[in-house]
Formats: C-alpha cells, sequence, structure tokens
C-alpha cells in the first residue's frame, strides 16, 4: 500500500498487481485477479437494488440484498432476504444464500413467461434448494400471469415446512424484474 503524493513521476514506474494507492493521488487503477477473476479497485460499487414483483391485490415477493462482504459457504451466490407480502401479513426469511444459477435461471423464466402465450405450459419452475425457494408459474391471461413463491420456512428443520404466497403480476413487471436480476449478475 503507497500512502500519500508520489514524489515524482518515477513513483508510478514498476506498479504491480497488488499495489493499493492511498491518499490524494490516487489514481484509481482497476484490477482483476488472473487466478480468480476477483476485481477491486478505487471506485465503489453501487448498491443492489431489491427485485420486486408487485400485484394491484397487495401481495407480492422480493428477494432483497443481504449484507454480507464474502460468503465463503456457497460460491457465486447472494445472500438475500426472501419477503413475502400479502395484504394481512409480512414474512423475510433472512441471509438465504441465492445461487448466480438460480437468478440466471429465474431471469429466464420470468422473461419467457412475460412472453408466452401459455407461460404455465412451457416454463419450468425455478428452485434452489440451498435458499429453500421455488417459482412456479400456475396461469396466465394475456396481461398477467400467476405466480407461485415458495420458501422453506427453516432450511435446518427436520420436517420440510413450506411458507408461500401465489398472486397475480403484469408481464410487464416481470420484465422489470428479469433486468433487475440482470444488474444484480453484472
Amino acid at each position: 500500500m503507497v500512502i500519500g503524493m508520489p514524489a515524482g513521476p518515477d513513483a508510478w514506474s514498476g506498479d504491480t498487481d497488488w499495489v493499493r494507492w492511498v491518499g490524494c493521488m490516487h489514481p484509481g487503477f482497476d484490477r482483476e485477479c488472473s487466478s480468480c477473476g476477483a476485481t477491486w479497485g478505487g471506485h465503489t460499487a453501487e448498491p443492489l437494488s431489491p427485485i420486486r414483483l408487485l400485484s394491484e391485490a397487495g401481495a407480492s415477493f422480493a428477494l432483497l440484498p443481504a449484507p454480507s462482504l464474502v460468503n465463503f459457504d456457497y460460491p457465486y451466490t447472494h445472500l438475500v432476504d426472501i419477503e413475502l407480502l400479502t395484504p394481512d401479513r409480512l414474512v423475510r426469511y433472512l441471509g438465504r444464500p441465492l445461487s448466480r444459477d438460480a437468478l440466471v435461471r429465474l431471469a429466464e423464466a420470468w422473461m419467457r413467461a412475460a412472453q408466452d402465450e401459455h407461460p404455465e405450459q412451457t416454463v419450468s419452475t425455478v428452485q434452489d434448494d440451498a435458499a429453500g425457494l421455488a417459482v412456479v408459474v400456475n396461469l396466465s391471461t394475456p396481461f398477467a400471469v400467476t405466480l407461485e413463491v415458495l420458501v422453506e420456512a427453516n432450511l435446518g428443520g427436520d420436517v420440510p415446512e413450506q411458507d408461500g404466497v401465489s398472486f397475480d403480476v403484469a408481464r410487464s413487471a416481470l420484465i422489470d424484474a428479469t433486468h433487475a436480476i440482470e444488474a444484480w449478475l453484472t
């Protein structure tokens, strides 16, 4: 770590991949590890926005980014709080590890559900066992799709207990949610 203003133009030479500049003359270099692909630099990442699907009847499903620096137990995951809302209750399942693969499959399923005439026949259930989450397309109309979201209430429990919500969501909202997932994946 180099702290402060460099002594002169020669101070910039010999910059290696592990040098981090701190101080008034930080060049803002972005770095990438050639082994694992991790990146870092002088720029701070924008916080992730929640991924939320709302119904006109007051129900919703959301994936909320949970605060965590790194989750070594599950590589290539996001820690999320899974939120289920109905007109008479709000439940959050905290700190669930949701895989990148599940997010990709969810984005593909929602985009297809928004576009297909009968997505209940063409879109497969998206499930992530580590997060205890499953999303199913049950019915559709020309303008809306009925989603059922199931969450395993206690991941470590002996007896599986599921919680869930089923609600209609506009096809346009599925497209917006797909773009929100894509922002998480970049």
